[in-house]
């Protein structure tokens, strides 16, 4: 057994509790449609990435679209750095994701949009990356410009505490996304972003 299926089989136990556990709790809940022992659900879907402006973890103020389409394929993300349930197990997939893929790394474009504006400053962003050791982009803005964001790729929920458990990735120019609904794990991530094909 490889020690990426090792820690796959860690993070389903610890996701698994952690849903069960948690989010009865904190009021958050796992992927819409599904239970904590549901299969990941894989769609393909077509999104366009609104033109609204973001802040980065670096307080740099840019444009969402070309911070997204910059030639990578792209891995997106929703979170908040204050999430106790979900966050933490999907920001630990990406991160042990990007750590399988070694030198490969820098050629995805890792992206994180917080969905609690009003309190993931900049500084609690760059804060919540140092913490994690992660690479990428977390970007933040006003809370407007996150539904927005959202609401573009079917995440709003109306509420930080509902909000679904998914990721998203997409081939360099490809007008369409793989989404994952669910408790992926790293082993596949990593299947999926092999999968990706130029459009």
């Amino acid at each position: 057994m490889t020690a990426i299926d090792l820690f796959t089989r860690c993070v389903a136990l610890l996701a698994l509790s952690m849903v069960v556990l948690l989010a009865p709790a904190q009021g958050h809940t796992p992927a819409a449609g599904s239970d904590a022992a549901a299969t990941v659900q894989r769609s393909e879907q077509r999104y366009q990435v609104p033109s609204v402006k973001v802040l980065t973890a670096d307080g740099r103020a840019r444009a969402l679209r070309p911070l997204i389409d910059d030639g990578r394929p792209v891995v997106l993300t929703f979170l908040y750095t204050s999430c106790t349930t979900v966050c933490p197990v999907t920001s630990h997939v990406i991160d042990e994701f990007v750590r399988a893929l070694g030198p490969e790394a820098s050629q995805v474009n890792v992206v994180s949009v917080s969905i609690d504006p009003d309190h993931d400053t900049v500084a609690r962003l760059a804060e919540h990356a140092r913490s994690r050791g992660a690479r990428g982009s977390f970007v933040t803005g006003d809370p407007q410009s996150s539904e927005t964001v959202q609401r573009a790729f079917d995440a709003w929920r109306g509420d930080k505490m509902n909000h679904d458990a998914v990721i998203f990735l997409r081939a360099p120019a490809s007008p369409v996304w793989v989404r994952l609904d669910g408790l992926v794990s790293p082993r596949r991530l990593l299947d999926e972003y092999r999968r990706l094909k130029p459009a």
